[in-house]
């Protein structure tokens, strides 16, 4: 047990959050929960000395202050608290814009492909002035962008993590493995991510 490195990651949300469990860079297991599951199962995992904990932080870039978002911050600081102080756990905040640029960088081909379709159903049909000749532009009228790690969402995050843990399409009516669904799929990003930047930290300090 205690040449375990256990990393578990957080992605908290309003109403409900999700949590994925890595020992050794392998998934242990996944789950979406709502508050009262949140703590017993966080809690449970934390057993094992050689634990660190990743929550997917919230800045403030572009993002309107909802309800929702203020329930997100109020709770990912609650955690943050009772986790580092009650339970004495190292807790590591990683941001959405950082796991966003890594999933780009690192499946860029999974990325591109995702963001493209992504892009170009936000687009329609015109005629360039000069030229005549058809054209596709946006809402505003202008050029489609490149795709880039901004238009990162959900979806590539979850393709991006099936890929680099060679996660099966289940069968029909199953679920995918270890649990993982919705909110579980962020947790597992913000973790991979993590682990990811430390093992390029400790193999570049050698």
């Amino acid at each position: 047990m205690e040449n375990i490195e256990r990393i578990i990651g957080l992605d908290p949300g309003s109403s409900e959050s999700g949590m994925c469990v890595l020992d050794n860079g392998q998934i242990v297991a996944a789950f979406n929960l709502n508050y009262e599951q949140f703590w017993i199962k966080v809690t449970n995992y934390l057993l094992n000395r050689n634990c660190t904990v990743v929550i997917e932080d919230i800045r403030p870039y572009s993002l309107k202050l909802t309800p929702q978002v203020i329930d997100t911050c109020k709770l990912i600081g609650e955690a943050v608290y009772r986790l580092r102080n009650d339970c004495g756990v190292n807790v590591q905040l990683v941001t959405r814009f950082e796991v966003k640029k890594w999933v780009f960088d690192t499946f860029p081909v999974i990325a591109t492909e995702f963001a493209t379709k992504k892009i170009e159903k936000k687009l329609f049909d015109a005629c360039e002035l000069l030229t005549r000749c058809e054209i596709r532009v946006d809402t505003n009228g202008k050029p489609p962008r490149k795709p880039s790690f901004i238009h990162v969402d959900d979806k590539i995050v979850t393709e991006a993590m099936k890929y680099f843990y060679r996660i099966p399409k289940p069968d029909p009516g199953d679920g995918y493995r270890y649990g993982l669904k919705d909110h579980s799929w962020q947790a597992l990003g913000a973790a991979t991510y993590f682990t990811e930047k430390k093992s390029r930290l400790t193999y570049g300090s050698h």
